[in-house]
């Protein structure tokens, strides 16, 4: 009896506390494998994405002090395959400000003359935010690789005070020689980009707003040249992430079109709309400085503004998508982005391969052990000829955990259902996510499967769709059922992520 009463007493204090036990039972079962997360406490948008002596670098908003967000700080991992991730100490604390959103820059030539002229340097432009007061441009620099920062005495480096103004992200623009930055306005929806020859003095040259989709604030623009595939081309990129409420997309997007080294302008009519990401935990995307070989690249933070403080997981809150090569690729309908995961994990051979699967009703997948760790990729090929609806089920053994993709492969359509894929969270989560493909694509569908993260990659990378769930269950098999008549799938293959 007495310990029994000793354990009421003390489920009452925790009650009376407004504390949750189970809340604070580590979740281990639903942290990414190859995705990054912090070992503990908060994290959100990457930051200071930076290839840099054979590493790549991932600076992150975080949280030191604790599982939600505040004490706004940048953390700090490196690795070197975008897989297997070393987390840091903290890179740069929050002071009198809070360290928001930005850049890290390799400054080869020393043309800031910041740090010891000896060593390598390498610059971060961020935002310094002062709660409810303003937001202004700061820089930090390091002498030792990234891992300690000096903050620049004579901060801020730009603003034009304003309650609002942040997310810096730098390129260097060869044809100009000249660094050029992008930062947002965001109730304004819109992007202003500065240029420097020395990365502290920055003169404003262009605005764009008010294009695409803006009826939720802009954040964390990027600008970039990329590839158009097949070709000796390039087309000049605008990214922009947009928060709010969401009653469809996350609202990532991109324009396409030209950059003379002082303004951009979007090729495409201005009320055109072309997003990123089909799914809803996908945001704040940009690029890996100082890539090899041209390579663009980039990650985002895996998680929505909506419930992202109900993320049920312990000792950490947040992660970051894989990372995704970026290209153009030509269509029937325009210039549209293309994404590869990267490493490309379907280049090396499969762990198996099936053929012409004919499902009349339902089929459940032969070799269970290979998702046993519930971290893969799935590839299927649908083939040339057109085939009937279908859906690929996540199924919770001993529960009714199902999280649902479906595919309409005659009206070339996509769609996520995690209505009942487990624990559900905030405004929107249940909601089912869709998008088309153009018919020209291939009928290749990509599922990566890591954990509590599902991306997907389709009809060539032109179609992504990104989506957490939470299960209940522990194992889980995988099931294809048909909706109306029977379909083939002409091939598919799964690679195990080690």
């Amino acid at each position: 009896m007495k310990n029994a009463w000793s354990f009421c007493i003390f489920l009452g204090l925790s009650f009376f506390l407004g504390t949750s036990i189970l809340a604070q039972v580590p979740t281990e079962s639903w942290r990414p494998a190859i995705h990054f997360s912090p070992k503990k406490n908060w994290t959100n948008d990457p930051n200071g994405l930076l290839f840099y002596k054979g590493e790549y670098h991932l600076f992150f908003q975080h949280n030191p002090k604790g599982n939600e967000w505040g004490n706004m700080s940048w953390g700090h991992a490196k690795s070197k395959d975008l897989m297997h991730w070393t987390e840091l100490p903290v890179a740069i604390p929050n002071d009198s400000a809070y360290i928001f959103s930005g850049c890290v820059v390799w400054d080869k030539s020393h043309v800031s003359g910041l740090g010891d002229a000896k060593k390598d340097l390498l610059i971060a432009i961020y935002t310094a935010d002062f709660p409810n007061t303003r937001q202004e441009q700061h820089l930090a620099y390091s002498n030792d690789d990234g891992l300690t920062w000096t903050k620049y005495a004579q901060n801020p480096i730009i603003n034009i005070n304003m309650k609002d103004f942040r997310d810096p992200n730098i390129i260097w623009h060869e044809a100009s020689q000249q660094f050029i930055m992008s930062v947002v306005k965001p109730h304004e929806f819109a992007i202003q980009l500065y240029g420097s020859k020395d990365l502290i003095h920055w003169e404003i040259l262009s605005q764009f707003a008010r294009q695409g989709d803006y009826g939720m604030i802009w954040e964390c623009p990027s600008l970039v040249e990329l590839p158009i595939e097949g070709s000796k081309e390039t087309k000049w990129v605008l990214f922009v992430s947009s928060q709010g409420s969401y009653p469809g997309n996350v609202g990532m997007q991109y324009f396409v079109g030209t950059f003379d080294g002082k303004q951009f302008v979007n090729e495409n009519p201005k009320e055109q709309v072309m997003y990123v990401d089909h799914g809803k935990d996908f945001y704040a995307a940009i690029p890996f400085y100082n890539g090899m070989n041209s390579d663009v690249f980039w990650l985002g933070w895996a998680l929505n503004w909506s419930y992202a403080g109900d993320q049920p997981t312990f000792p950490w809150k947040g992660q970051m998508s894989t990372a995704r090569s970026l290209c153009l690729v030509r269509t029937q309908a325009g210039l549209r982005l293309k994404q590869v995961f990267k490493p490309d994990f379907v280049s090396r051979k499969p762990d198996l391969t099936l053929t012409n699967i004919q499902v009349n009703s339902s089929w459940a997948f032969p070799i269970p052990a290979l998702l046993e760790n519930k971290s893969y990729v799935l590839e299927l090929d649908l083939g040339a000829s057109p085939s009937g609806d279908f859906e690929i089920s996540l199924l919770g053994e001993g529960s009714v955990d199902k999280f649902v993709m479906g595919v309409s492969a005659k009206s070339t359509k996509i769609w996520l259902d995690r209505s009942q894929s487990g624990k559900m969270l905030g405004a929107g989560f249940g909601n089912r996510m869709e998008a088309n493909w153009l018919p020209d694509r291939s009928r290749k569908i990509q599922i990566l499967v890591d954990h509590s993260i599902v991306e997907i990659l389709a009809a060539d990378g032109t179609v992504a769709m990104s989506a957490l769930r939470f299960p209940n269950a522990n194992a889980e098999k995988l099931a294809i059922s048909s909706i109306a008549g029977s379909i083939k799938i002409h091939t598919m293959k799964v690679w195990k992520l080690k």
